[in-house]
């Protein structure tokens, strides 16, 4: 009870900093990755220093990170509007809602998800957590998610016995490969693998390299697999305070943010060091 007491006044803690008076102009964005993870620098803030040149700074975010609000508590303060945007993933927030999680079961065709309506069947259900569905960034099936290991897959091709950090995205995966999925924050992996808490970690594609973890797991899993959405929530009380002419731009910008993810999906995979994959 006592430790309950003590992270519940420390997210307190944290929500009351992030809370300061904001211009009219100013929006608070929040990420559940530092800068270390590139899609965060390349994609994400990308994304919103274009609408704010393209608003001609009449909209204008001010960017925090999982050292503000831990990665699997942000959904709350976002949907509560003490940041008007999110940059996350369904698996941070799995035990408020497993819905996005459940969508990357699907075959990853853009064009046929926006055809098929999904981006708006997401949006009609993040409605209900006090959260409009911005951006639906998807890298293409198979070319999504791969395994850092600290020691090479043996003669039986499989994971039995090892512990493999994990979400629930790919727990399912990692358990028919006979490995024991653990549940960790970006933060923790790497000296969780430093230390032997887990022999390897799941994760995108794009990531490994930037956080350094082929310094103590050197071998890369393949092939590649899966689907990954790493999504922009806008709050709904927020987006509905917008003007129509900042609601097109942010529209037609979160446009080209999903079309540049889909085309990161496998350049960054390229971009592991050839001598740490094997």
């Amino acid at each position: 009870m006592l430790t309950r007491l003590l992270c519940g006044s420390v997210a307190a803690l944290s929500l009351s900093l992030a809370t300061g008076p904001l211009s009219a102009a100013e929006f608070r964005a929040l990420s559940s990755w530092d800068q270390s993870y590139v899609p965060r620098t390349a994609l994400f803030e990308k994304f919103l220093k274009n609408v704010e040149v393209a608003s001609k700074g009449d909209m204008k975010f001010n960017v925090s990170g999982p050292e503000t609000v831990p990665p699997f508590e942000q959904l709350q303060p976002a949907g509560s509007n003490v940041f008007q945007f999110l940059f996350s993933h369904g698996a941070y927030h799995f035990g408020t809602t497993p819905y996005l999680v459940a969508v990357e079961g699907l075959s990853g065709d853009l064009a046929k998800w926006r055809a098929a309506g999904i981006k708006e069947q997401i949006d009609k259900h993040y409605q209900r957590f006090g959260l409009k569905y911005l951006v639906m960034p998807l890298v293409p099936e198979g070319s999504a998610y791969n395994v850092m290991l600290k020691a090479p897959v043996g003669p039986s091709g499989d994971l039995q016995g090892r512990k493999i950090r994990a979400t629930q995205t790919y727990a399912g995966v990692l358990s028919m490969l006979g490995a024991s999925p653990v549940n960790l924050p970006p933060a923790e992996i790497y000296p969780s693998l430093e230390k032997g808490v887990v022999d390897g970690a799941a994760w995108p594609v794009i990531g490994p390299l930037g956080y350094r973890w082929y310094e103590v797991a050197k071998y890369v899993m393949r092939p590649s697999f899966g689907v990954v959405i790493n999504s922009v929530f806008v709050n709904l009380g927020a987006w509905n305070g917008l003007s129509e002419a900042q609601r097109k731009l942010l529209k037609i910008d979160s446009r080209a943010f999903e079309k540049e993810w889909q085309a990161a999906g496998n350049w960054t995979l390229l971009a592991l060091p050839r001598s740490d994959t094997h």
